[in-house]
């Protein structure tokens, strides 16, 4: 391979990319874990903070799942500096993998801290990362589901009182089962109303795509994340993919990988390639780097390689992830010239385009 071509591999680690479902805490290095549990003397022998990661169910430890493990770090997490060095090793980790800008969820109703100390914080290292890596990191407050909808309020009364540049709208994660979207109706109409913008894990778990519909048409969200079952309907899957509705997908989805553990199943049946097809406008994000062991570089990858979308289509999933995020529209659109071309830049050096079996290719064209 001669030295001026680049490798797939290079390819999907160098491309400009925007990651818009970023969990911060999921983006926590094991040692990381390990020396917060150190620091304040907390008994967790390594094993069982392995248990937090999928990189290492191979070694036979009971992978306890993403959520848990939020929940774990948020109770490890116990001064300011704690979180200005999750917020700057998530930085390095995604910056070498090509991301230029994230949103980053977190919740404020499961710190120790203040919501007005942990903002500051992270926005000092926001202002830290960029000065040094030049990536763009936006945050965007979380409610917690799995508690009452009063404190979701609480939450965003925090926000309102204390406002910051920085600090881009709401979202609501963890487990939607027993807590749909619109028990939180209030939380949003007041962030909203205070001209913050929304977005919400719907369907995440093979829930009914009703959820994506409340999210929607009632709550009036700017995005969904995850959304995977509204390919149950198609009627309204065209209908939300003629509007444009921005999705972020996660190739990486826990749910779905126990719904067919056997890879090739996976691969083909997996709901994002249906989505894909239905022209809905689709964003890969990673949801949480270290917890799912995947990168954004790797996330492209399984777009290509397991799922089966051509370059073309890589390229405007790049777009619908600038198109869909929440910053300045001229910063948008100044980032859609160079981001392209340096997209077509780094696919012009490549030693060679991927094969994708004929049964297997998507070439995707987002419905406008």
């Amino acid at each position: 391979m001669a030295s001026d071509t680049l490798s797939l591999s290079a390819f999907y680690h160098q491309f400009p990319k925007a990651d818009l479902h970023y969990h911060l805490l999921g983006g926590v290095r094991l040692e990381t874990m390990l020396a917060f549990a150190d620091k304040y003397g907390v008994d967790l022998p390594e094993q069982e903070a392995k248990c937090y990661y999928r990189a290492y169910q191979h070694e036979g430890s009971v992978v306890k799942g993403g959520i848990e493990a939020l929940t774990f770090l948020y109770q490890l997490m116990r001064e300011p500096e704690d979180y200005y060095r999750v917020l700057t090793e998530v930085a390095e980790d995604a910056h070498a993998c090509g991301v230029r800008y994230i949103e980053t969820f977190w919740n404020p109703s499961d710190t120790a801290l203040s919501y007005a100390t942990v903002t500051d914080t992270l926005a000092q290292a926001i202002e830290d990362v960029e000065q040094r890596l030049g990536l763009i990191v936006r945050l965007i407050p979380s409610i917690n589901r799995e508690k009452s909808p009063e404190e979701a309020v609480d939450m965003v009364n925090a926000m309102i009182a204390y406002p910051h540049p920085y600090v881009l709208g709401i979202g609501i994660d963890y487990k939607e089962h027993n807590a749909p979207v619109e028990h939180f109706w209030k939380a949003y109409a007041l962030a909203q109303s205070h001209g913050l913008r929304t977005t919400a894990h719907c369907s995440e778990f093979g829930l009914h795509w009703r959820n994506v519909e409340t999210g929607v048409e009632l709550i009036h969200v700017d995005r969904i994340d995850h959304g995977y079952t509204l390919i149950d309907n198609p009627e309204l899957t065209a209908l939300y993919a003629q509007h444009g509705i921005p999705f972020t997908v996660i190739p990486s989805n826990t749910y779905y990988f126990k719904l067919w553990p056997e890879h090739e199943q996976w691969a083909m049946n997996h709901p994002i390639r249906t989505m894909a097809k239905a022209g809905l406008n689709i964003i890969p994000c990673t949801d949480d780097w270290h917890i799912h062991d995947t990168t954004s570089a790797n996330c492209y990858r399984v777009m290509v390689e397991d799922f089966g979308f051509d370059l073309d289509s890589l390229r405007q999933m790049l777009i619908n992830s600038i198109e869909a995020c929440w910053m300045p529209e001229e910063l948008k659109q100044q980032w859609l010239t160079e981001w392209t071309t340096d997209f077509d830049r780094l696919r012009g050096t490549l030693a060679a385009e991927p094969v994708i079996a004929p049964h297997k290719l998507i070439q995707y064209c987002r419905a406008r």
